[in-house]
């Protein structure tokens, strides 16, 4: 796998990581109606920064809506070299439940 799966609970967490970047793959309208703090949306230049950055072992959560387009991300940043990748299993919608239960 190469990746981490995170619950929702250990996401506060993984966000306190120093460096991290918090990729949102969900479409704009769903990251207009909320998105964990600094969550950037995937782009080519985004893309571009972590390759160059891989040497720093810098931290990266990918998260999408139930947690299942995120793995594939996470696989394509492994492959890419990335060590510390984490996917939050469930995606959006675990993390909204837990966090209003």
């Amino acid at each position: 796998m190469g990746y981490q799966d995170i619950q929702p609970q250990a996401l506060e967490e993984i966000l306190g990581l120093s460096g991290i970047t918090v990729i949102d793959q969900r479409d704009d309208a769903s990251r207009q109606s909320g998105e964990l703090p600094g969550a950037l949306a995937p782009s080519d230049a985004l893309m571009t920064r972590l390759i160059r950055q891989r040497r720093q072992n810098l931290p990266v959560l990918v998260y999408c809506y139930h947690g299942n387009q995120s793995r594939d991300l996470c696989l394509f940043l492994v492959q890419l070299g990335l060590t510390q990748v984490y996917n939050l299993v469930g995606g959006w919608d675990a993390w909204t439940k837990w966090k209003t239960a």
